[in-house]
């Protein structure tokens, strides 16, 4: 049997009956090329196991603590068969049939191109708070873009706001290509694996693809000890990749977090119809929980103090769940 032009692969973990309806958006897929569909499943009680076969999707089991988001990752392409890898989370819905050829097509085309990644768009449930927050992403624009530098030895002299923006993609939905992958896995990571890889292959001289028209619905209700927590994580990979610290100091905190209450409480009115007395809440509760995130992952250690017991304490509470 020949192998395929594409895989994708899904790490599932209980992904719930939602995940019946992203398999088929998945293998509803229309395409010129074929594809298989991979789940590295870490342990699901669920039915989720049961559910993906049923679609005709691969199953690779794994233990709950076997999980990594780059190492699993890494483990899903390397059981792929596909010279394009789609690695897809399981609550992200294609939006229509054309999700994964939109990608493929960018890879074809160009071969400097090492991964494609996906708009993202609110689920039409979301809350109003959440739907402002992911329509304020660089993943919700509708221009395409392509990420990469000319001369590779320019990179270092960039400001690191232009390395991490040139960096950016996002595992949420993308396809990576396999030969490109072989030369840069994702590697073991807790946090951040798709940035990771984004920052070597841009390095290396390849590009990354933003594609608007390969788009999926996908959003969470997740609450401010989770912003709290996502926040804490993003600045610490921001901070080991690029020595970014995007909240130096108390006055900036202060600042960044009336910025960030006002600019949502604008949008919540504007664009969502929120009364003015029902955006006070949403607005300065985000506001509070992701600037507050930010500061103490570049600030914990000063936090602590030498108290190394503390800080891991700390550390252990702010990335718990991410």
């Amino acid at each position: 049997m020949s192998s395929p032009v594409a895989s994708v692969v899904i790490p599932t973990m209980n992904a719930g009956p939602f995940f019946e309806e992203v398999l088929g958006g998945i293998t509803a897929q229309e395409t010129d090329f074929d594809y298989e569909v991979l789940v590295i499943d870490s342990g699901s009680t669920d039915g989720t196991v049961e559910t993906a076969r049923r679609h005709g999707a691969t199953v690779h089991a794994i233990s709950p603590e076997g999980f990594d988001h780059g190492a699993t990752r890494d483990l899903g392409v390397s059981l792929s068969r596909g010279e394009y890898v789609a690695l897809i989370v399981q609550d992200a819905l294609p939006l229509d049939e054309y999700w994964l050829a939109a990608m493929v097509e960018d890879l074809r085309r160009d071969e400097r191109v090492a991964g494609v990644y996906s708009r993202q768009i609110p689920n039409p449930d979301s809350s109003p708070l959440t739907r402002v927050l992911v329509n304020s992403r660089d993943t919700a624009s509708r221009e395409r873009r392509e990420q990469y530098v000319e001369n590779p030895e320019e990179y270092p002299k960039l400001s690191s706001e232009e390395r991490w923006r040139l960096s950016g993609f996002d595992n949420v939905s993308s396809c990576v290509r396999r030969s490109v992958w072989k030369e840069f896995p994702f590697g073991r990571t807790g946090f951040g694996e798709d940035l990771r890889w984004g920052k070597m292959v841009v390095e290396a001289g390849y590009k990354l693809v933003y594609e608007p028209r390969s788009a999926v619905l996908h959003s969470h209700e997740r609450g401010a000890v989770y912003d709290l927590r996502r926040h804490y994580a993003n600045q610490r990979v921001l901070l080991d990749l690029f020595g970014l610290e995007l909240i130096p100091n108390p006055a900036v905190l202060l600042v960044n977090v009336l910025r960030s209450a006002a600019y949502l409480y604008l949008r919540l009115v504007r664009e969502e119809k929120v009364t003015a007395v029902r955006a006070l809440y949403p607005a300065v509760g985000h506001a509070l929980s992701s600037q507050v995130g930010t500061y103490v992952g570049a600030k914990g250690r000063r936090l602590a103090g030498a108290n190394a017991r503390l800080y891991a304490r700390l550390d252990r509470f702010f990335s718990k769940g991410i």
